[in-house]
């Protein structure tokens, strides 16, 4: 027999204390286990896409997927001929990180802030998200449940310097601050214009926001006449408008004849410039 103290304590009884030890010990992994199966569970239930997010509407936005490989901290973007966007909702529960060393910044201004994985690491809030969304298409990674569209968690990161790409085509209102673009083959005619022929690719998304410059041929703004009032030699725009134009303008005329610039890998639509259309034989 042991004597604790002055109270003994039998054999059986340190069996019995024993035993129920394990039982508890057991009931822990058990409860353990479960936890972690339901913590993969929804693990498995999320998805994680890279890409440019743009926003729709209120605690909404919409990634355009892309292929991302890292270099270094920052990873190279490149389009998905396949991918479909993504409309993610997101609330105060998302976990939202910025690669700025603030949540208010509208860039870097020199110092970042990531992870080694070239992720951001400040956390900020949902409507830190709405703010950054206002400022142009985001580089991001967004985790996602499928079954309801909720981003669990967002994170920002870098990617190399954009290029310009200029091309002629069509325009019309793809969405709220989207316009679809449509490439065309065009031929200068000296003094006339351009001269659209065939289409040179599939149709693309090119989101704008109040930075885009939209030039007009019109008198005003507003005018949807498409006369060459303010156009040059060539028939391209020369009037400054605002993004607010340009929406009024592409549910007006569908659709329009177009030169554009945008950025390689976020599509983000920097000038647009209404074309006059070439007339006459010469331009058939």
């Amino acid at each position: 027999m042991i004597i604790r103290g002055r109270v003994p304590l039998s054999v059986a009884a340190l069996v019995t204390v024993a035993l129920a030890g394990g039982a508890q010990a057991a009931q822990g992994a058990t409860a353990q286990r479960a936890t972690s199966g339901t913590d993969a569970a929804r693990a498995a239930q999320t998805r994680t896409v890279y890409g440019f997010a743009r926003p729709d509407g209120a605690g909404a936005m919409i990634v355009s997927p892309r292929k991302a490989t890292r270099k270094g901290k920052r990873y190279r973007l490149t389009p998905i001929a396949s991918a479909k966007e993504v409309r993610v909702t997101f609330d105060a529960s998302v976990d939202y990180r910025r690669v700025t060393t603030a949540c208010d910044l509208k860039e870097t201004e020199g110092a970042v802030a990531v992870d080694a994985k070239g992720l951001g690491t400040t956390r900020c809030t949902d409507e830190d998200l709405e703010f950054t969304l206002g400022l142009g298409p985001v580089p991001v990674m967004v985790t996602y449940d499928p079954s309801t569209g909720a981003a669990t968690r967002a994170r920002e990161f870098l990617y190399p310097p954009d290029d310009p790409v200029a091309a002629f085509g069509t325009a019309s209102l793809g969405g709220r601050g989207v316009v679809t673009f449509t490439p065309y083959k065009v031929r200068r005619v000296p003094t006339m214009g351009y001269a659209f022929g065939k289409k040179a690719g599939a149709p693309i998304t090119l989101p704008y926001n109040g930075k885009v410059v939209f030039y007009r041929t019109g008198r005003s703004c507003k005018d949807n006449s498409q006369q060459p009032t303010s156009a040059d030699r060539n028939g391209l725009g020369t009037r400054p408008c605002t993004a607010a134009d340009l929406t009024r303008a592409l549910r007006a005329i569908k659709p329009m004849q177009v030169k554009v610039e945008y950025l390689t890998a976020s599509r983000e639509l920097m000038e647009i410039r209404e074309v006059f259309p070439c007339q006459g034989d010469i331009c058939g």
